[in-house]
């Protein structure tokens, strides 16, 4: 399976975010893409979820061995700002979440395993949603995307509000899921993109770039991706 960005444009007010993108992202890899503030990540993101109508340019998804546009259904994606219903309850909301999907292989008695996957405890399932850290609201967004079982996860700033210990299992997560997914991951932290990622691109200037290294684990690397983004300041 492979996402597939041909040409990709976007502006806002005449200024450019996406000049011409283009990239193609398997599945069986974790990709972070990297960018200062600003730098587009969260448009390119929106262009994929369609979220956002792009200038001009083709995202398309080879599945099956069939090449196709991209559909709603394929993507699913976790933003920095969740928003959810703060007076139901964690359980309630992924057990009518499970509801809406009753025609689906995912049968609605299985709130707990979801909850399960993401280590939220019996106690804290059981909480209204309003008293829920941020970090926790984000994990029922994280549940939600697993539910609807997308082919493409998009996450944006997924772990940035998460404590160590919940970071360290949501990684667990992705990692088990990117067999048969494309995940992206939109960060603007460095060693949380080295730490879960196969492969790290750069987001400059409206364009992909493929750090000069064969591996994130090379010595140039960090010093590599520091200066690119200085360069963009």
């Amino acid at each position: 399976m492979e996402l597939m960005l041909e040409d990709l444009y976007q502006s806002y007010s005449k200024t450019p975010v996406l000049c011409g993108l283009s990239e193609t992202f398997t599945e069986g890899k974790i990709y972070s893409i990297i960018g200062r503030n600003g730098a587009g990540k969260t448009t390119l993101f929106n262009c994929i979820s369609g979220n956002l109508r792009y200038k001009s340019g083709k995202i398309l998804l080879t599945d099956q061995g069939v090449l196709r546009p991209i559909e709603f259904k394929d993507v699913g994606m976790v933003s920095a700002s969740p928003m959810l219903p703060e007076y139901l309850t964690g359980y309630e909301f992924i057990h009518y979440f499970l509801k809406m999907r009753a025609d689906s292989e995912i049968q609605s008695e299985k709130e707990n395993y979801f909850f399960d996957l993401v280590k939220i405890s019996n106690k804290d399932r059981h909480n209204l949603i309003k008293n829920y850290s941020y970090g926790m609201q984000n994990k029922i967004q994280l549940l939600c995307c697993l539910i609807r079982n997308p082919k493409i996860l998009l996450l944006d700033e997924p772990l940035s509000s998460f404590d160590i210990i919940v970071s360290h299992d949501i990684r667990q997560v992705l990692i088990e899921l990117k067999s048969n997914h494309i995940i992206l991951m939109a960060t603007h932290l460095l060693q949380l993109a080295v730490d879960i990622s196969d492969e790290i691109y750069l987001l400059k200037n409206g364009a992909i770039i493929h750090p000069p290294f064969n591996s994130i684990t090379n010595s140039g690397f960090e010093p590599y991706i520091m200066e690119a983004l200085k360069d963009e300041a």
